[in-house]
């Protein structure tokens, strides 16, 4: 089959479109840390085993990320981005319905199906949508959808927290991917994208496995992914414990803090469009990160100063994954490999969202409740993610590509 023809004109309602479909998909990784309150209370739970609560979520991403890109090639991007919102939507409602950290947490994997399903597909179809001069630009926007859905999550779950409980939230919000799904439907009806690569599935997968660069974007990813999702998780519960602030507000500190992500996703595109390289970008900000972590679980700060250094710490954070975006296609394959190789990200992604919380909360809790045992953890993810960032960077032998 030969490759789809680019775009003479961006359709930027098909773009606008998807990028809501993964706002939704992230509600359901912000709806938790205000309710992790509610929920260790009705089920008891510890620090530790509420933070499995937010982890498993990614249980399905971190494993089957790369295969989930396969099978988006095969079985059709579009009807998988609409099956993972339907997927969005029975988890939460099962969630919302069911009665036992068990089966809270195996509605948390089916919600995580989805998530992985719709982060993983949409981006081949953003760039299906997009004219070539306007695809760093449609891919930033893309990266905005994690932040944008958790600080949405996040301003409006204590007034339905407060109206209906955690469970009134749950069904709120898979009512929203119901109606996300009908939106994604309708939006990308005739959009012609490439056909799958040639050839089975495993070699789809061993093409995509010797890329370099990709591995190391997807561990780019990955560590990036660990601070920044542990930070936002435990940030409700960080700042009325260490800064006295009080809940209610903490949650619309927290979700100012998710929001300064956004304008750091769109600087991101805007710098790589000046031409700034993308492994120096990523590496800068991997410093900036490192630097503003050790600040904010440190004790030696007044309280203000720590706060700003969490919203700097997010702002400039958010270049990180519109480099990656952006950086990505140059590393597949072919374009025929979009979705693979989005799927290695991804999977990389998960991996640090689902170690970070956890090993946060482990680190917090061995050094008897103190925050400043963070600070280890936290700067270990950073060097992780400056030195992947810049071997990235390092120029690699491209193999021609026989379709």
């Amino acid at each position: 089959m030969s490759p789809v023809p680019d775009l003479e004109r961006t359709r930027w309602p098909v773009v606008v479109a998807l990028v809501a479909g993964g706002i939704i998909a992230a509600l359901h990784v912000g709806k938790v840390p205000p309710a992790l309150a509610a929920l260790r209370g009705e089920l008891g739970l510890g620090m530790v085993a509420a933070s499995f609560i937010v982890s498993t979520f990614n249980v399905l991403s971190m494993t089957l990320g790369l295969m989930a890109g396969v099978l988006a090639d095969r079985l059709g991007r579009r009807r998988l981005v609409v099956f993972g919102l339907l997927s969005l939507a029975t988890g939460g409602l099962i969630g919302a319905t069911g009665t036992g950290y068990a089966l809270l947490l195996a509605s948390r994997v089916l919600e995580g199906l989805g998530f992985v399903i719709v982060s993983v597909a949409s981006p081949a179809l953003v760039l299906a949508a997009t004219a070539p001069r306007d695809r760093s630009s449609a891919l930033s926007l893309w990266s905005v959808f994690m932040p944008a859905g958790m600080a949405l999550a996040l301003v409006a779950s204590p007034w339905l927290l407060e109206a209906a409980g955690w469970r009134g939230v749950w069904l709120v919000i898979a009512a929203v991917a119901g109606a996300g799904a009908v939106l994604v439907l309708r939006a990308t009806a005739g959009l012609p994208v490439h056909p799958p690569p040639e050839g089975p599935p495993w070699r789809v997968l061993a093409e995509s496995l010797r890329r370099p660069g990709l591995l190391l974007l997807g561990a780019t990813f990955g560590a990036y992914a660990f601070q920044w999702i542990a930070v936002m998780v435990w940030l409700p519960t960080f700042l009325p414990a260490a800064l006295g602030v009080r809940p209610e507000t903490a949650a619309l500190l927290t979700a100012l803090v998710v929001v300064v992500n956004v304008p750091g996703n769109l600087t991101g595109g805007w710098l790589l469009r000046k031409g700034v390289p993308a492994p120096r970008l990523m590496m800068s900000v991997a410093v900036i990160m490192a630097a503003c972590g050790a600040g904010l679980f440190s004790t030696v700060l007044p309280e203000s100063a720590r706060f700003a250094l969490v919203l700097l710490f997010s702002a400039a954070g958010g270049i990180i994954p519109a480099a990656i975006f952006a950086s990505m296609p140059a590393q597949a394959p072919s374009p025929r490999h979009l979705a693979a190789a989005n799927g290695m990200l991804m999977q990389g992604s998960n991996i640090g969202q689902f170690m970070g919380p956890p090993l946060i909360a482990a680190a917090v809790t061995a050094a008897g409740g103190a925050w400043t045992g963070a600070i280890v953890p936290m700067l270990a993810a950073a060097g992780v993610c400056a030195l992947a960032a810049g071997l990235s960077g390092r120029p690699a032998t491209r193999r021609p590509h026989v379709p």
